[in-house]
């Protein structure tokens, strides 16, 4: 079975032998690429260290928090008191061999 794909999708834009290869147009643009990337993150770095020397917030600003919430903490003391208590009385009331000591 053979696939026929339109003229459009068969060509690839790929160099071929005959055509005209330019490394040292390559390499101009890798280049300006790279230092214009290298100047937007000194640009960046500079704006970010002059905010921060200025005394304002980078990012998004935390709310101030009013108070952690105990009662979870509570609840949770609780528990450990209730164990506790019960560790106790199986220690003081039932009278039974630890096979683990």
């Amino acid at each position: 079975m053979k696939i026929h794909l339109p003229k459009q999708l068969s060509r690839t834009h790929l160099p071929r032998v005959g055509d005209r290869r330019k490394p040292a147009r390559d390499w101009l643009r890798l280049l300006s690429l790279a230092f214009i990337v290298l100047a937007v993150s000194i640009g960046w770095n500079i704006w970010t260290f002059l905010r921060i020397t200025s005394g304002e917030a980078v990012g998004d600003q935390i709310p101030a928090v009013v108070g952690p919430d105990v009662s979870a903490l509570e609840q949770v003391r609780e528990v450990f008191r209730a164990r506790a208590e019960e560790a106790q009385r199986y220690q003081a009331e039932y009278r039974f061999v630890d096979p683990s000591k």
